[in-house]
């Protein structure tokens, strides 16, 4: 699968990783401005909450497929550096986490109080993740 990515990005997997997890993160922080929008925290004249709530669903899901993208490379790449420990657990603690938000939002209504902490939780997982990308690309 290694000499596959590598051909598709024409050994260029790295810093393609890095552009599309610097494009995830900054949706991310879109994404914060949305739900600001939606609890009525922010209340800007060109935007409603309904609409900022159906982009905030719909960039989410950009999100999941960005994020669904990026981790298969990362899985399939097979090259583990020293200092990926952190990066490695926080890549599975956002999947988990993602996850629960994804079951919470679709299925499990009840549960609707747990959303800001689970949509913080990833958001912090994002920056952290993105924040170790960059620092091994450019070191």
């Amino acid at each position: 699968m290694e000499d596959v990515l590598q051909r598709w990005t024409n050994g260029n997997l790295t810093e393609i990783k890095v552009v599309l997890t610097s494009v995830v993160a900054a949706l991310a922080v879109y994404q914060l401005v949305l739900i600001s929008v939606v609890y009525g925290k922010v209340r800007p004249p060109f935007l409603a909450g309904r609409a900022a709530g159906l982009t905030h669903r719909a960039s989410g899901d950009a999100i999941v497929v960005l994020i669904l993208l990026i981790g298969a490379a990362c899985l399939s790449y097979g090259e583990v550096e020293d200092d990926a420990g952190l990066h490695a657990v926080a890549g599975w603690a956002l999947a988990v986490v993602l996850a629960l938000k994804i079951v919470v939002v679709r299925w499990w209504h009840a549960a609707g109080r747990l959303l800001p902490v689970l949509g913080i939780a990833v958001f912090s997982l994002l920056v952290l993740i993105w924040v170790a990308t960059v620092r091994s690309f450019l070191s």
